[in-house]
């Protein structure tokens, strides 16, 4: 296991998808400047807490989904991953957290998509 993300565990708490979503959305404004300084460090930050909560979250729904839901969100869980392991320095601090916040807008839809009722 890495610095990067947790070890999965069952959840004893709901996730909150709409801040989660409110939280990536706000970066990807294009009509607000963008964080810098702290308040980009602390947004990534709160970025990949988001990503590690949905990953292990997403893999568990994997087991009852259907098979495309499955292919879909496993997808999106590789790229989180890969985007979570990125080297922030070589992207830049705020292209790192822009796709950090794409990956989170990403899983919440999926987490959506595999907890809907019906």
């Amino acid at each position: 296991m890495d610095e990067t993300t947790f070890p999965a565990t069952q959840s004893t708490f709901p996730l909150d998808i709409s801040t989660m979503t409110n939280t990536a959305a706000a970066l990807l404004d294009d009509v607000a400047e963008p964080p810098v300084g702290e308040a980009l460090v602390l947004l990534t930050l709160q970025l990949r807490g988001h990503l590690n909560l949905l990953i292990p979250e997403l893999e568990q729904r994997c087991d009852v989904a259907t098979p495309r839901d499955v292919a879909c969100a496993q997808a999106g869980i590789g790229e989180a991953r890969r985007r979570l392991a990125a080297d922030p320095i070589s992207l830049g601090p705020l292209r790192h957290a822009t796709l950090l916040a794409r990956s989170v807008i990403a899983l919440c839809r999926h987490f959506q998509r595999l907890t809907a009722p019906g």
